[in-house]
């Protein structure tokens, strides 16, 4: 059994296969594998018909003509919306906390006061109690 290796009509590599060693290698295939000389496999591999070898692009080559640069899709109205809307929730989410902190603080300074002024209502009554209600 022998491994060949099929191009098309523009002696482009296209598939393999594996045929017996007494069948003919067909018009559009060979026996040389497409790698480089470490055994790399090649760029968009052209057969060379004149060399009877494989054609390369250069890795930047290849990359240039058939890596596609990322696209970042524009988002929908709904999902600008969702977004503006997440925002203005987290916003008021804030505010929200800022203002029940402000709260809990002047909540605070309130029974502060009101302890402050129970002590001196009872110290009045008590000194009204010792100065004869004058």
């Amino acid at each position: 059994m022998k491994q060949v290796y099929f191009y098309d009509e523009n002696n482009k590599f296209i598939s393999y296969d594996v045929i017996d060693d007494a069948a003919e290698i067909p018009a559009n295939a060979t026996t040389v594998e497409p790698v480089d000389s470490n055994g790399v496999g090649l760029y968009d591999p052209t057969w060379n018909e004149t060399t009877n070898s494989w054609d390369s692009l250069t890795e930047e080559e290849w990359k240039k003509k058939y890596i596609v640069p990322e696209v970042k899709p524009e988002p929908t109205q709904e999902e600008q919306a969702a977004a503006q809307q997440m925002l203005a929730v987290a916003d008021l989410q804030g505010k929200v906390d800022s203002l029940t902190s402000t709260v809990d603080k002047l909540s605070k300074s309130n029974n502060e006061l009101n302890a402050t002024l129970a002590q001196i209502m009872l110290q009045n009554a008590t000194n009204a109690g010792t100065n004869g209600g004058k």
